[in-house]
């Protein structure tokens, strides 16, 4: 206390007039309407900058909670949407039975796209109902297929992999192909086995073809953005963009049909008879 009066005694006259200030400017802005107008104009500005900047980190800082939350809800809209598309199908097949589908929603936390064989991980594991062989998707299409998990993470393997495999189909021609890719650019992948004499186009959408249920019938893979056919080849050389850009992939959809097993029993059974 002593120290704060010597340096108000030892710098008396600036405490003076910082305070005669204060008192002048009280009594400017209480006895003129002009400058009061401008005053609580000034205040009420400068708060609201101040009230949005603080509102800016807190919504920043609540941002990962959001979106997980989204995340979640998402999930759980395809699988309501999943079950209303099956209760107003009278047929019974896959297109009709995606309510058979788990949905489990997953954040990607490493992602490799400049890779030979490039995979993912995510933030999910067995813990979470995740198993090797499920199905990933985004928003947007197929991503690719989980091949291992641990307790609390799970790798996926690309579409951008040298040993991805996906049995597609061009609903335009309703001819039937094998989708993989060449390791060399990120954003084109190849469609194999597609007859020549197929009525192929630009632009034309490639889907997913329900043979495997890993994936439902008819999920978006990407559009065709190139095709030719080689001297002496029977089928096409077709170029096709994926829907999903690898470069943005954040969030993603973990599916699993739940009679997966019993169809792979029952076709394993085949395999004696060949």
């Amino acid at each position: 206390m002593f120290e704060t009066l010597r340096v108000i005694v030892r710098n008396g006259s600036l405490v003076l007039f910082i305070i005669l200030q204060i008192i002048c400017f009280f009594w400017v802005v209480s006895n003129n309407e002009h400058q009061k107008q401008i005053y609580f104009y000034s205040t009420q500005r400068y708060s609201n900058i101040v009230t949005r900047q603080y509102k800016g980190i807190l919504d920043y800082f609540s941002l990962h909670k959001v979106n997980q939350q989204i995340s979640d809800e998402n999930a759980s809209l395809i699988k309501r949407i999943a079950a209303e598309h099956a209760a107003m199908t009278d047929t019974v097949h896959l297109d009709s039975t995606l309510a058979m589908y788990e949905v489990i929603s997953s954040n990607i936390i490493n992602n490799s796209v400049a890779r030979r064989n490039n995979m993912i991980t995510l933030d999910k594991g067995s813990l979470d109902g995740i198993n090797p062989g499920m199905g990933v998707i985004s928003s947007k299409g197929v991503v690719g297929i989980v091949t291992d998990v641990s307790a609390h993470f799970s790798l996926v393997m690309s579409l951008l992999h040298s040993k991805s495999r996906l049995s597609c189909q061009i609903p335009h021609c309703g001819f039937f192909g094998t989708l993989v890719w060449n390791g060399q650019d990120p954003g084109l992948l190849q469609l194999e086995d597609i007859q020549r004499y197929a009525e192929v186009r630009k632009g034309d959408s490639v889907v997913t073809s329900g043979y495997s249920i890993v994936f439902p019938k008819n999920i978006l893979v990407g559009k065709i953005a190139d095709y030719r056919v080689e001297a002496g080849s029977f089928t096409y050389s077709i170029q096709v963009e994926p829907e999903q850009d690898f470069f943005r992939l954040q969030r993603v959809y973990v599916i699993n049909h739940r009679l997966k097993e019993e169809k792979g029993s029952l076709e394993q059974k085949s395999v004696n008879y060949e």
